[in-house]
């Protein structure tokens, strides 16, 4: 029983990493490193003559994903941002999501059992409202 709640909490652990992360050796980069790293993502024309910021991350010295936007127009806009808050446990706890104009657009928070694993995802609107959860089941075979 003991070792099928380690499992759980590694898996639990591996999907929220994975889950908010495109490369996960960027994350680990920066715990290596011991520093915050900022990925910007930039497309190119086939020619490589013209560029424009696509998409950036931004890790904190724990490898945990704290931003990460997404640009449009060529770069030239943002068309939106989210931000990771984390409890001491190293938990992804919160999730705000900001449209192009810097609001809030939405809030999602995670909750956790008392082994570590993640089992409830809660979206609340711009206005605090809760619109909807996801209820996590793990389910090994």
């Amino acid at each position: 029983m003991q070792f099928q709640r380690l499992i759980l909490s590694l898996v639990a652990l591996t999907i929220t990493f994975t889950a908010f992360s495109e490369s996960p050796e960027r994350a680990l980069m920066a715990k290596q490193q011991g520093k915050s790293l900022t990925v910007k993502e930039w497309k190119t024309t086939p020619d490589g003559k013209n560029k424009w910021i696509d998409h950036t991350e931004t890790y904190n010295s724990l490898g945990q994903l704290i931003a990460e936007a997404e640009y449009a127009d060529f770069g030239r806009h943002l068309a939106w941002r989210t931000t990771f808050e984390y409890n001491d446990k190293g938990q992804l706890i919160k999730q705000i999501v900001y449209n192009e104009r810097g609001k809030v657009d939405k809030v999602r928070k995670y909750e956790y059992d008392s082994n570590g694993v993640c089992i409830r995802r809660l979206n609340y609107n711009a206005n605090g409202t809760l619109n909807s959860y996801r209820q996590f089941e793990y389910i090994f075979e």
